[in-house]
C-alpha cells in the first residue's frame, strides 16, 4: 500500500535540505505538513534542470523524514514534478505538495515546498512480534581507562543499562539474555561465539560490543593561559553490532563516541551502578548513548521476521517452540517451519541452505516464553527434530 513517487536524478554540488515541521502528531495516522528547502547548482546555465533537481530534493528529504525509502517508481501529482526515472517508495501519502518560494543566486537556485504527507499503517506483518536478543557483559578494550574513577565494573553497568531501556522502550526486540560475564567480542571468533550463545539462549539474535575508550583528559593548569578551560573531560567510543544467531550474518553495526565533563578526582571511588554516577555529566551523557543504540537497533529489527527454535517434539504430533506471549504470539497464529543444512560446492566453501518445511503449523497454546503449535491442516510433521526453526513471515 505504499505510495510511490517519481523523481528525477539529483545533481550533488549545492544540494542542501532543511526542515520546518510545521504539524506534528507522532504515533497517529494524522497528516502532517512538512516545509522543506532544497538547493541545486545551475549546470551549463540550465536553470529548468536545477529548479527541478531542487524540488526533487526538497521532496525527497521531506519524504524521507517522514519515513520513505528509496525503491521503486509512481508519478506524484500537482505538475511539480514531471515522471522520471529515479524512485522513491514512501510508507506515508502525499495528499498535497506546494511550491512555496523559489530563490535565484548567482550559480545556483533554492526551492523551498510544503508536503501534506499522511502517515500510512506499518506492512510488516512481523513487526508485532517481538525478537529475542542476547548479550553479555562488554569488555572494555583498555583497562588502564576504568582506574580514573575505579570504574572497572562500567562494561557490566552499561549493558545492564542497555536491558533496562530495551525492557522499557523497544517495540521489536527484547534482550531476553544478559550473561553475567564478559565476552571478548573483539576477537576473530566473533561469529562462532555469537551463533553460539544464541543456541544456548534459544535467542534469535546476539548483540556484540567493546568499549574502545573511556579515558579522561586532564589539562594541565597553567598560570600564564588563565583563560583556558581546564574541566577534565571523559571520552566514550563503543562499537557494536547485531548478529543473526541462526546463520552469523550482521544485521546491524555502529560505533558511536561522545565525550562530557569529567566531575571527580581522578582517586575517586566511584560505583558505576550508582544513582550519582548516572546523574552527573558524563552519566548523563552516557545514557543518552544507551538510548540511541537501543533505538537504531530496534529500528533495524522492525521488519525482520520473528524467529524461534522447536524446543520439544510432543504427543499428539504437537511441537513445543520458543516463542510465546512475551514476542506477542497468540493462540491461532500461523509459523513456518524451516531446517537449515550446512552444504559445501566443489572447492570446499561451506553454505548454509533453509529447508522450508511443506507444512505450516498453528499455535494452540500461548505461554510467557514458548507455545505449543500443531499442523496446520493435521498433516504428520515428518522430520522435525529439536534446534530446528519457527518463524512468523
Amino acid at each position: 500500500m505504499g505510495n510511490k513517487l517519481k523523481y528525477a536524478p539529483i545533481s550533488t554540488a549545492y544540494q542542501s535540505a532543511l526542515f520546518c515541521l510545521l504539524i506534528c502528531l507522532t504515533g497517529q495516522s494524522y497528516a502532517a505538513w512538512f516545509e522543506t528547502q532544497g538547493q541545486a547548482a545551475v549546470i551549463n546555465g540550465n536553470k529548468v534542470q536545477a529548479k527541478q533537481d531542487a524540488t526533487q530534493e526538497a521532496l525527497r528529504q521531506a519524504m524521507l523524514f517522514a519515513g520513505a525509502s528509496v525503491t521503486s517508481v509512481q508519478q506524484l501529482t500537482n505538475g511539480l514534478l514531471n515522471s522520471e526515472r529515479l524512485e522513491i517508495s514512501a510508507s506515508s501519502e502525499v495528499k498535497e505538495l506546494q511550491l512555496v518560494s523559489e530563490t535565484w543566486h548567482d550559480n545556483y537556485v533554492t526551492v523551498r515546498i510544503r508536503a501534506d504527507i499522511f502517515p500510512a499503517e506499518q506492512q510488516c506483518d512481523s513487526a508485532s512480534y517481538m525478537k529475542t536478543i542476547a548479550t553479555s557483559y562488554f569488555p572494555v578494550m583498555e583497562r588502564q581507562h576504568t582506574q580514573d574513577g575505579q570504574i572497572q565494573e562500567i562494561g557490566e553497568q552499561f549493558a545492564r543499562q542497555l536491558q533496562q531501556v530495551f525492557d522499557n522502550d523497544a517495540q521489536y526486540g527484547v534482550i531476553n539474555a544478559l550473561e553475567p560475564y564478559t565476552i571478548r567480542w573483539q576477537t576473530r571468533q566473533v561469529r562462532a561465539q555469537a551463533t553460539a550463545l544464541a543456541a544456548q539462549t534459544r535467542s534469535q539474535f546476539v548483540l556484540t560490543g567493546v568499549i574502545e575508550d573511556i579515558s579522561v583528559h586532564r589539562p594541565e593548569h597553567s598560570t600564564l593561559a588563565f583563560w583556558e578551560d581546564n574541566t577534565p573531560t571523559r571520552s566514550f567510543r563503543f562499537r557494536t553490532e547485531l548478529i543473526d544467531g541462526v546463520n552469523g550474518a550482521p544485521i546491524f553495526a555502529k560505533t558511536y563516541s561522545m565525550s562530557a565533563e569529567w566531575e571527580f578526582d581522578k582517586f575517586a571511588q566511584l560505583d558505576a551502578s550508582n544513582h550519582a554516577f548516572w546523574q552527573s555529566a558524563f552519566g548523563k551523557a552516557l545514557h543518552d548513548q544507551v538510548l540511541q543504540i537501543q533505538s537504531d537497533i530496534d529500528l533495524s529489527l522492525a521488519c525482520v521476521p520473528a524467529t524461534g527454535r522447536v524446543i520439544q517434539v510432543v504427543a499428539n504430533n504437537e511441537l513445543s517452540v520458543s516463542l510465546g506471549r512475551q514476542h506477542g504470539v497468540m493462540v491461532g497464529d500461523e509459523l513456518a517451519l524451516y531446517q537449515i543444512q550446512e552444504i559445501n560446492n566443489p572447492r570446499g566453501d561451506t553454505f548454509l541452505q533453509y529447508r522450508i518445511h511443506p507444512v505450516s503449523v498453528t499455535v494452540v497454546e500461548a505461554y510467557a516464553n514458548s507455545s505449543l503449535v500443531k499442523a496446520s491442516d493435521d498433516s504428520f510433521l515428518a522430520n522435525i527434530q529439536p534446534n530446528d526453526f519457527v518463524v512468523k513471515r
